[in-house]
């Protein structure tokens, strides 16, 4: 299927590595140009560098998204290089683990500042040109330890923000459709990446296993494949929803 998006500008965030860097090498197989952003520089340069290689057009930016001033100097950039952004991918996010009695202040506002304030600077940074565009494509990548609270990896705090990437999707559909601007959510169970396999112990991971219908972890091309359709014109009727990635564990 020709999702139609040669020559789109896309910005990815967290795309250095895991479910941002899958959703960036979907985008590109479908013709897009890429931003991509990191706050590791040389993550965020070598996944540019690969996709250079193949003849895509993909630049890196080291970008902190809990950091209001730093993303608005890197759409200023990206700006400056096309005058345009098509897609907005919020991927960036951290994982933290622990019980809210046991963890301090600072890991709330540590998590909370990249998982929830990060998409929120990164969204209204991008408003602007979409608005004058007339059109835009963000996708924001939730969980669903938003739906349980936590869940097996994400606890209840990591939960908490990605319940407001959840409302922030929503919100963001209403008010900018008009715009001909979509907001949509992917809302992954575990995903096979190297974030996961350090937070999960074999005997986590075998027991998450036995929770999921479809006996597998996700694979990054379960989430990227449906990123770029959502980025899509074959998606353009479809907004404000939260779309579970996730085997089937939220039906057990």
């Amino acid at each position: 299927m020709d999702l139609k998006l040669k020559d789109r500008v896309a910005v990815v965030t967290g795309g250095g590595s895991g479910i941002g860097q899958g959703i960036a090498r979907a985008l590109a197989a479908e013709g897009c140009k890429l931003h991509i952003w990191d706050r590791d520089k040389s993550a965020a340069q070598e996944t540019a560098s690969s996709l250079t290689a193949t003849g895509v057009i993909a630049q890196s930016t080291a970008v902190d998204v809990g950091d209001p001033s730093a993303v608005e100097r890197a759409f200023a950039e990206t700006l400056a290089r096309n005058s345009r952004l098509d897609i907005l991918v919020n991927a960036a996010g951290v994982l933290s683990t622990g019980l809210v009695a046991d963890l301090p202040t600072t890991e709330w506002q540590r998590i909370a500042q990249v998982n929830l304030a990060g998409v929120i600077y990164c969204v209204k940074a991008a408003i602007p040109v979409m608005k004058q565009q007339r059109h835009g494509r963000i996708i924001n990548i939730a969980s669903v330890s938003a739906m349980r609270g936590g869940g097996s990896v994400g606890n209840t705090l990591y939960g908490t923000t990605k319940a407001g990437v959840v409302a922030l999707t929503m919100g963001l559909a209403r008010e900018l459709g008009p715009f001909g601007i979509t907001a949509n959510a992917l809302a992954p169970a575990v995903v096979d990446t190297a974030m996961t396999h350090t937070a999960l112990t074999e005997d986590a991971k075998r027991r998450i296993l036995e929770r999921i219908p479809l006996g597998r972890l996700a694979q990054l091309s379960d989430i990227a494949d449906i990123a770029a359709f959502l980025a899509s014109e074959r998606a353009g009727f479809i907004t404000g929803a939260t779309i579970p990635v996730d085997g089937g564990i939220l039906t057990t």
